[in-house]
C-alpha cells in the first residue's frame, strides 16, 4: 500500500514513508477494509440513512482525478509546507482506493507540546506531522468503478457529489414553480430552505411532475384524503400553495415523504426511504 495526500486544490502528493511503515500500512487498514466491504450495499439516492450493517454506493463512478498508482515514484512528494493544505488522505492497493477526510485537528504542530514517552522520559515532538486514523470515509472499488461510503457529509468533503444530491438553485426553484402543471401567484423563493431545496432537486431528478400530469385528479383526491388541501383551477392546474407550512407539506407530498397507512389510516412523514423491488 502507498499513502498519498489529496490537497485542497485537488493535487495529489505522495507521502514518503519508511519501508517498515509502508509494510505496516496494509495491516493497519486490513480489518477496516473487511468491515467496510462486508456491509450490505444500498444504492445512494440522497434520501436513505443506512443502518450500521449497510453502506451507500454510487455505481459507474470515475474518480475525478488522474493518478498512476502503479508508478508512485513519479508522483510529487508531499513537503512540510503543504501539510496545511491537505483535505484528505488516500491509501491504495490493487483492488481498492481508500479515502479519509483530513482537517487541521489531525496536524501535529510543533508549537503545541506533543509529548512522547521513551526510556522513562517524555520528550517534545519538534517537527510538524500528521495523524492517520484507522478508519475509512470512502472506499473505491477499482475494478467495479464503485464508490462506497456511509456518510454523504464526509464523502462530499472529498468528492463533488452535487450531481447526485444537492439543493435546487434559485433558477431551478423558479423553473419548478413555473411548470405548466401549476397555477402560481407571487411566491417568495426564500421560503424554500435547504431541506426543501434538496427535495425539489429530488422531485426534478425523479421526473415526478411528469408522472403527476398523467393523473392529476387521482392525486388531488389522495392528497385531500391525508389532509393536504390540493385545489385545481379552471384550467385543471394545481394551485400552488403560498403559505409556508402548506408549501412544505406539498413538497413533502410530491417527494413521497407523506403517506397514509391503509391499515391504521394514520398519516406519516418519513425522513429516510429507499425504493425496493417486491417481485
Amino acid at each position: 500500500m502507498n499513502l498519498y495526500a489529496l490537497l485542497k486544490n485537488n493535487d495529489i502528493n505522495r507521502v514518503q514513508l519508511s519501508d517498515e511503515l509502508q509494510n505496516d500500512l496494509n495491516d493497519y487498514f486490513d480489518g477496516t477494509i473487511i468491515t467496510f466491504t462486508s456491509k450490505t450495499e444500498i444504492q445512494f439516492n440522497g434520501e436513505y440513512k443506512p443502518e450500521d450493517n449497510q453502506i451507500l454506493t454510487i455505481t459507474d463512478y470515475d474518480l475525478p482525478f488522474s493518478i498512476d498508482f502503479n508508478n508512485p515514484l513519479k508522483i510529487e512528494r508531499l513537503t512540510n509546507d503543504k501539510i496545511e493544505s491537505i483535505k484528505g488522505l488516500i491509501v491504495n492497493n490493487n483492488d481498492f482506493v481508500l479515502f479519509q477526510t483530513f482537517d487541521n485537528r489531525k496536524i501535529i504542530k510543533p508549537e503545541k507540546w506533543h509529548l512522547i514517552y521513551s526510556s522513562n522520559t517524555f520528550s517534545k515532538i519538534e517537527n510538524k506531522g500528521i495523524t492517520i486514523e484507522q478508519k475509512i470515509d470512502v472506499l473505491y472499488k477499482i475494478h467495479e468503478k464503485k464508490l462506497l461510503f456511509f456518510s454523504y457529509h464526509n464523502a462530499s468533503k472529498i468528492f463533488d457529489l452535487s450531481d447526485y444530491y444537492r439543493g435546487a438553485t434559485n433558477n431551478e426553484i423558479n423553473n419548478f414553480l413555473n411548470n405548466d402543471l401549476f397555477s402560481t401567484s407571487e411566491i417568495n423563493i426564500n421560503l424554500f430552505n435547504s431541506r426543501l431545496r434538496k427535495k425539489v432537486f429530488q422531485i426534478e431528478k425523479n421526473k415526478v411532475l411528469e408522472k403527476v400530469a398523467n393523473k392529476i385528479e387521482e392525486i388531488k383526491n389522495y392528497a385531500n384524503s391525508i389532509g393536504i388541501q390540493l385545489n385545481l383551477d379552471s384550467s385543471n392546474k394545481i394551485v400552488f400553495p403560498s403559505d409556508k407550512k402548506e408549501i412544505e407539506q406539498f413538497i413533502y407530498f410530491l417527494n413521497d415523504d407523506l403517506y397514509k397507512s391503509p391499515i391504521t389510516e394514520f398519516c406519516y412523514e418519513t425522513n429516510s426511504k429507499r425504493k425496493i423491488n417486491m417481485e
